[in-house]
């Protein structure tokens, strides 16, 4: 498969990401036996093949940015990344881009990461499928930002992705975009308010996102210790 690699700090922070762009297309059988869990993947679309390889691409890179060599991460029991002892992470693709970053791991911190990349949604599809991402509250937070409607609307979505990403291996288990909202959204970060408990956290927690993009495109990380 046709890859270009790079990598970037991420503005407003010293976390560093690693962007795979792929050409879907060009993805041959043999490409995936480099994933050491190339099995598990037999039965899915060539896009969703080629999005999984160009993820894992990053996350090597991503470890080896941090002394790791030749690591890919497998597939954990619910689908998420498995990351050697020491390390945690988060992968995203969209499109015909994959992004990775990584962070060491502390037992005696509650160490989260979680990056989410998205391709700005239509407006009309937007007003289709808001109330399955936001709730009226949200809505109203949205209405009063200079962000279109439909810029705003996947700005949220991505946040939430990314809180997912960033909590799920303190909570374990799947929570969906109910469980938090947006308070309050700034120029390049946003605030987020645990709606329900979430394993040792607590309703009413609340949590930093940082945001970046351009008219077409944005990527949101939260990182917490």
């Amino acid at each position: 498969m046709q890859i270009q690699a790079s990598n970037f700090t991420f503005p407003g922070t010293t976390q560093r990401l690693f962007r795979v762009d792929f050409d879907a297309s060009t993805l041959e059988p043999h490409d995936l036996l480099w994933l050491p869990h190339h099995p598990r993947l037999s039965h899915a679309s060539r896009k969703r093949q080629a999005e999984h390889l160009a993820g894992r691409i990053a996350a090597r890179e991503a470890l080896r940015f941090h002394g790791v060599t030749d690591f890919v991460p497998g597939i954990g029991l619910h689908r998420e990344p498995c990351w050697p002892p020491g390390f945690t992470g988060s992968i995203t693709h969209s499109g015909n881009v994959a992004l990775a970053t990584v962070v060491a791991d502390d037992p005696l911190l509650r160490v989260g990461m979680g990056i989410d990349y998205e391709e700005i949604i239509a407006p009309a599809v937007a007003w289709d499928i808001y109330d399955g991402i936001i709730e009226s509250a949200e809505r109203e937070l949205l209405a009063a930002s200079p962000l279109p409607f439909n810029y705003a609307l996947t700005l949220v979505f991505s946040a939430k992705e990314s809180l997912f990403k960033a909590l799920f291996r303190h909570v374990g288990r799947y929570f969906d975009f109910s469980a938090a909202s947006i308070c309050k959204i700034e120029q390049k970060h946003m605030i987020m308010t645990l709606n329900q408990p979430l394993g040792s956290y607590q309703k009413g927690n609340k949590f930093k996102v940082i945001w970046e993009g351009n008219a077409t495109q944005l990527i949101t990380l939260i990182r917490f210790e």
